[in-house]
């Protein structure tokens, strides 16, 4: 079984990472070995499916190039809520608090949760998949775009 503790200490490196990706000092190995080979992206625009490797680092360096042009300045893990699926999958729940610089430098923090399908493969956990909702509406509402 996928430890819920083990799951939440994932994401917590996870946070770290991704802070470093919008600092722009992430070495995207790094930010490729939390993924499986293979994962499905569910937003409000699309399903996309990919794979690990030069792809995913493409699709994450542009990712977080607009994410810091929006003004990205710190991603926090407020809290993760963990479903078991079988023995070796979960769907974990992260509760995120974006923070943002706005064009006229006043800040917003933004509350949003992603799910994310997380499996063990080898001893490690790896994200297989995530279903997130309509970001850019939520910039547009705060006023970021």
């Amino acid at each position: 079984m996928v430890a819920k503790a083990d799951v939440r200490k994932f994401f917590k490196v996870y946070e770290k990472i991704y802070n470093d990706a919008i600092a722009d000092t992430v070495d995207l190995n790094d930010v490729a070995d939390m993924y499986s080979a293979g994962f499905v992206s569910v937003t409000s625009a699309a399903v996309m499916v990919g794979e690990n490797g030069e792809q995913l680092k493409a699709i994450m360096t542009k990712g977080f190039e607009a994410y810091r042009a929006l003004g990205s300045k710190r991603m926090t893990c407020k809290e993760v809520s963990v479903t078991p699926v079988d023995q070796d999958h979960c769907v974990a729940e992260v509760n995120w608090a974006g923070d943002y610089e706005r064009k006229d430098a006043s800040p917003v923090t933004i509350d949003f949760a992603v799910n994310y399908l997380v499996e063990k493969r080898d001893g490690k956990l790896k994200v297989f998949g995530w279903i997130s909702g309509d970001e850019q509406a939520e910039f547009r509402k705060h006023g970021l775009l």
